[in-house]
Formats: C-alpha cells, structure tokens, sequence
C-alpha cells in the first residue's frame, strides 16, 4: 500500500533502491548491481523501464517511495493501530489521500471545496495542511517505535520534560 516497489505491490526489488538511495551518491556499480539483480529476480525490461519512466515523470523524488512487504506491513499496522479508532478514523481518508492515491494538497483542497462550497479555497487548504500535520505528529512516534529507530531525536534540548 505505501511503496512502490513491495513485491505485493507487484515489484521485486525492495530494499535494493532504499540502500541505492540512502547511499546519498549512486555510483554505477550500485546501478549496475541493482539492474543485475533486479533482472535475476525476473523483472523484465519493459517493466523497469515503465518504473523508471515513473519516477522520472514524478515531481517528488524521495527515497521513502520504496519499501518491502514488511516494511509496509508495519506501517500498515501502525497505522490501523493508531488512526482507526473512533477519534482519529476520520484521518485515514487524508493519509490514503496523501500517500497512498498521492494527491497534492491543492487537490485535495480542490476536493474538499466542492464537499463545502461555502467555504473558501484557502480556508480548504489550510485544513488539508493542518489535517496532514496532525496525522504525520501522530503517527511519528509509534512508526519510530516499528521501526526501532530514536523518537527522541526531534525533541528540543533546552524544553522541560514534565512539570
């Protein structure tokens, strides 16, 4: 659901173009690896190419479009845990939105405008931005926490821990 590239999304590679990535330089060694391995795997060519037409198409460039079946699977797990309660349910419809189906947020504004004509374009998007920073504020520490990486990393120096 949230990668491009998990093999029940329907790709093979995975976790090869998360290492390509976080390498910050891709060398071509590394390419040529990964194509070597992408091509065991059975990806055809015509395939790769269409994956990289993709992202070359896309205005985001980001190394968080890949992720494999566990790594998705956790996040969908965090967040059915976290936002599918009676509180929260509301906000899965913006997160699929957003990661998922990958709408802008002027989009998804433009979307909620026709919901609520009454309301202006800017009134829209300023809600579709505060909606998406409250459920990304939620979810970072309990995916912090599936994917055993520091939480405490963003917290400030100098802010008081309790009272």
């Amino acid at each position: 659901m949230w990668g491009r590239w998990s093999y029940i999304g329907g790709g093979s590679g995975g976790n090869m173009f998360n290492q390509l990535l976080a390498s910050g330089k891709i060398t071509k060694t590394a390419i040529n690896e990964a194509l070597r391995r992408m091509k065991k795997s059975g990806l055809t060519r015509p395939e790769l190419e269409a994956f990289f037409k993709e992202i070359l198409s896309s205005k985001n460039k980001s190394g968080l479009a890949f992720c494999s079946d566990e790594e998705g699977l956790k996040i969908d797990g965090v967040i059915a845990g976290v936002i599918m309660n009676e509180d929260y349910r509301s906000l899965y419809g913006v997160i699929v939105d957003r990661y998922r189906l990958r709408k802008s947020k002027l989009q998804m504004a433009n979307e909620l405008l026709e919901k609520h004509p009454d309301w202006t374009l800017i009134t829209c998007r300023r809600r579709i931005d505060t909606w998406i920073s409250f459920a990304e504020s939620i979810l970072y520490a309990p995916l912090c926490d599936a994917f055993c990486t520091n939480v405490d990393r963003f917290y400030l120096q100098s802010e008081q821990e309790s009272a």
